[in-house]
């Protein structure tokens, strides 16, 4: 019977409705954003809607099935990219290791690396918005091998709760909370492409 079905989406609709999210708006507002970002196949910055609102309503199946479909694009190389993220998506860092790191290093180690696997041929500036305290006492431990940098951003971005945003000569670091200390567990090897982490079961195309 598809009536449960339907009755079951206009109250998840409601509560997104009335649910508060970041900057005013509602978590129904966000995820609308991150559908309109999703057509215009910005599969990054949709991925980023999509979990704010499984954040705030871990059980939203809907939102859960975007950032399934998001993940997926992006491992395929699929969507816009501007020319610096795009030439940061093909850099693959073979391994990255680091323990309460602070973010200023992580950036610097981030630039450094990717100066080296490209053999000097690309230097990407980080500049970070937040301040010199967050700079030092965010800290970053994250374990990754065989993961495109533009991956490992985005972990990293999680894990420091920043928003990563690449701009034409720099990619710009913006915190969104006070200084924290976050950790991610070891991942096993993946192919270049293999989408990272448990699969999301598709509801609906």
């Amino acid at each position: 019977m598809k009536f449960p079905l339907i009755l079951a989406t206009l109250v998840a609709t409601f509560f997104l409705s009335f649910t508060p999210a970041a900057q005013g708006q509602t978590l129904q507002q966000v995820f609308d954003d991150g559908v309109t970002l999703y057509n215009q196949k910005d599969y990054t910055a949709a991925l980023q809607k999509f979990e704010q609102v499984l954040r705030a309503k871990p059980t939203y199946v809907y939102a859960r099935n975007y950032i399934g479909k998001c993940k997926a694009a992006i491992a395929s190389g699929a969507g816009q990219k501007n020319d610096t993220e795009a030439q940061i998506a093909r850099i693959l860092i073979p391994e990255i290791n680091l323990t309460d790191a602070p973010i200023g290093d992580v950036l610097l180690y981030l630039s450094s690396r990717a100066e080296e696997l490209t053999g000097g041929k690309l230097v990407p500036n980080f500049i970070y918005e937040g301040t010199s305290e967050q700079r030092q006492n965010t800290l970053i431990s994250i374990n990754l091998r065989n993961v495109p940098m533009t991956e490992a951003i985005r972990y990293i971005g999680q894990l420091s709760r920043s928003d990563f945003r690449y701009e034409a000569h720099a990619i710009v670091v913006t915190p969104r909370t006070s200084t924290i200390s976050h950790s991610v567990p070891t991942l096993p090897t993946e192919a270049p492409g293999t989408v990272f982490g448990e699969p999301v079961k598709r509801v609906f195309d």
